[in-house]
C-alpha cells in the first residue's frame, strides 16, 4: 500500500509491526533496580501484513514482553494473540454470537496464575509466560459473555470484578464477580436502554460504577467499530451496591460526554462517590472517531492527527446518592489519556494520577507524561518533545512502599516517524529526574494500549 492509500490509523505511531520478534540480552542505559524481577507486558492492535482492519482499534492483538531480572533485561519478545477468526457472515449484533471471535488487543492482565489478553466484547485469551497463545479462558465454561478489557481486582476482598455491556438483547449489561483463584462467583444483569460503548468502569469499597453514555451501537454502520454519538441517549452514571442487583442501581444524569478510562473512584467522608477519569465532549468525539476510523469528510478542519487517541481531559464527578445529583469539575484542559494510579489504592483515596499528554490544536505541541497531585491540584510535567511519544505509565510499587508514588513507572517510548523503541523506567517520586533505566529495544513498537507488570513472586 502507498502512503496515499493507507488509512491514517495504519500510519505514523500506529503503523503495525510486520513480524513477531525474539531478542536476547538487551542494552540497558542506567541501572535497573535489583528489586525488579519479572516481566513487563503490553498489548495493542497490530494488523497482519497487508490487512486493513477498518479501524485503529480493530487490528489483531499483539503482546510485547520485556523480561527483567538481576539488573538485566534478558529478552524482548512479541507475539500475535491467536484468536478465533470471524467466519463469513459473522454478525456482532447477533444474540448468542461466538464470543471467542475477538481481537484480544486491548490489555493484558495477570489473574489466578494466568496472563489474559482482553478485548471487552469477547472472551479472554490466555497466553503463557513466553507469550504464546494457550487458548480461550472461560471460567470452565461458566462465562458466556465477553470480559471487559479493564477488570478490577480488589485484593482486600479477593475479588475480580468485570462486565460485558455489548449484549445485543436485554439486559445489555452483565456484571461479574470472580474469586482470586479463578472461580466465577456470580453474575448480575443490569438493564440498559441500548448498547453503549462502555470501555471502562469503576469500583469503590461498597459500590460498582457504570458509564451509560451517548456513544451507542448502530447496526446500520458498516464499520469495524459500529458506534456513533446519539443526542437522544441520556448521559448518566450508575452506582450499584457491590452485592446488589440491577434494580438497586442508582442512575444520575451527567453532562453529555463519553468516558474512556477511569483513573480511580472512592467514597468520601460524606458518603458521596468521587470518580476521576478521562472525559470526551461531543465535538471532540466526532473529530477523534474520524481519525481512528479513517473517514475525514465531515471533520471541520481542526483534527490534530498527532494525537492517536480521542481527545480527552481529566475530570471529576462527585455523585450524591441521596439527592441523585452530581457536581462536575474539570481537573485539566490538556489532552491526556491512560490515567493510572498505584493499583493498591484502587477504590480508595489516592494522591497521584499519571497520564500521557498529547498535542492538540490550540494546546500543547509535544508529547508529555504528567503527574497530577489531586489533593493540591498541582502537577509535574516530563516533556518528550515532538518526535517521541510515551505510552501508558504503569506504576510498580517498591517493596514496603507507604506513599502512592514510592515506586517506578514503566512506559514504552517510540519515535513518531520510526526508529527503535525503548522501555523507560522512572522513579515515580522523582518524576522529572533522570530515568532510572532505559531498555533499548530492537525495533519500533506500534503505539498500543495497556500493560502490566508480572512479578516472579506475587507479594501479599
Amino acid at each position: 500500500m502507498t502512503q496515499t492509500s493507507t488509512p491514517l490509523y495504519l500510519l505514523g505511531p500506529l503503523e503495525p509491526a510486520r513480524a513477531e520478534t525474539d531478542t536476547r540480552e538487551l542494552d540497558v542505559i542506567g541501572a535497573l533496580p535489583p528489586e525488579l524481577s519479572g516481566m513487563y507486558v503490553r498489548n495493542g492492535p497490530n494488523a497482519h501484513p497487508g490487512e486493513d482492519p477498518g479501524h485503529a482499534w480493530a487490528g489483531h492483538g499483539m503482546v510485547h514482553g520485556i523480561r527483567v531480572e538481576a539488573g538485566r533485561a534478558t529478552w524482548y519478545r512479541s507475539r500475535w494473540v491467536d484468536t478465533t477468526p470471524a467466519p463469513a457472515g459473522y454478525d456482532f449484533f447477533a444474540p448468542g454470537r461466538d464470543r471467542s471471535v475477538t481481537a484480544a488487543n486491548t490489555s493484558i492482565v495477570p489473574y489466578a496464575g494466568r496472563l489474559l489478553a482482553l478485548q471487552e466484547a469477547g472472551l479472554p485469551y490466555e497466553v503463557d509466560r513466553e507469550l504464546n497463545t494457550v487458548g480461550v479462558f472461560d471460567f470452565d465454561g461458566r462465562l458466556t459473555t465477553g470480559m471487559t478489557a479493564h477488570p478490577k481486582f480488589d485484593a482486600r476482598a479477593g475479588e475480580l470484578h468485570f462486565f460485558d455491556s455489548y449484549l445485543p438483547e436485554q439486559p445489555h449489561l452483565v456484571h461479574h464477580v470472580a474469586s482470586a483463584e479463578g472461580e466465577l462467583l456470580r453474575s448480575t444483569a443490569i438493564e440498559l436502554p441500548e448498547v453503549p460503548l462502555m470501555h471502562d468502569f469503576a469500583l469503590t469499597e461498597h459500590y460498582v460504577i457504570f458509564y451509560d453514555l451517548p456513544v451507542v451501537a448502530d447496526p446500520a454502520i458498516a464499520n469495524a467499530m459500529p458506534f456513533r454519538w446519539s443526542d437522544d441517549h441520556e448521559p448518566r452514571i450508575g452506582v450499584m451496591p457491590r452485592n446488589g442487583v440491577g434494580a438497586d442501581t442508582i442512575w444520575i444524569t451527567v453532562d453529555p460526554c463519553w468516558v474512556i478510562h477511569t483513573a480511580n473512584a472512592r467514597e468520601d467522608s460524606q458518603g458521596r462517590i468521587v470518580v476521576e477519569g478521562n472525559r470526551v465532549v461531543p465535538d471532540r468525539w466526532d473529530i477523534s472517531w474520524a481519525r481512528l476510523g479513517g473517514s475525514l469528510d465531515h471533520v471541520p478542519g481542526n483534527l490534530d492527527t498527532r494525537n492517536p487517541l480521542p481527545e480527552a481531559h481529566l475530570h471529576r464527578w462527585t455523585l450524591d446518592l441521596g439527592t441523585r445529583t452530581v457536581r462536575e469539575e474539570a481537573l485539566d484542559d490538556r489532552a491526556i489519556e491512560f490515567p493510572t494510579i498505584d493499583l493498591a489504592r484502587a477504590g480508595l483515596s489516592h494522591e497521584h494520577v499519571y497520564a500521557v499528554g498529547y498535542p492538540r490544536v490550540g494546546g500543547a505541541d509535544g508529547y508529555e507524561l504528567i503527574k497530577y497531585d489531586t489533593s493540591t491540584g498541582t502537577d509535574q510535567v516530563r516533556s518528550f518533545g515532538t518526535n517521541q511519544i510515551p505510552g501508558e505509565a504503569y506504576f510498580v510499587a517498591a517493596p514496603d512502599a507507604s506513599a502512592d508514588d514510592e515506586g517506578w513507572l514503566f512506559t514504552l517510548v517510540s519515535g513518531v516517524d520510526g526508529g527503535a523503541s525503548e522501555l523507560m523506567v522512572l522513579d515515580a517520586s522523582d518524576f522529572t529526574g533522570h530515568p532510572v533505566a532505559r531498555i533499548v529495544l530492537p525495533e519500533r513498537i506500534p503505539y498500543g494500549f495497556h500493560g502490566s507488570w508480572v512479578p516472579d513472586q506475587v507479594r501479599h
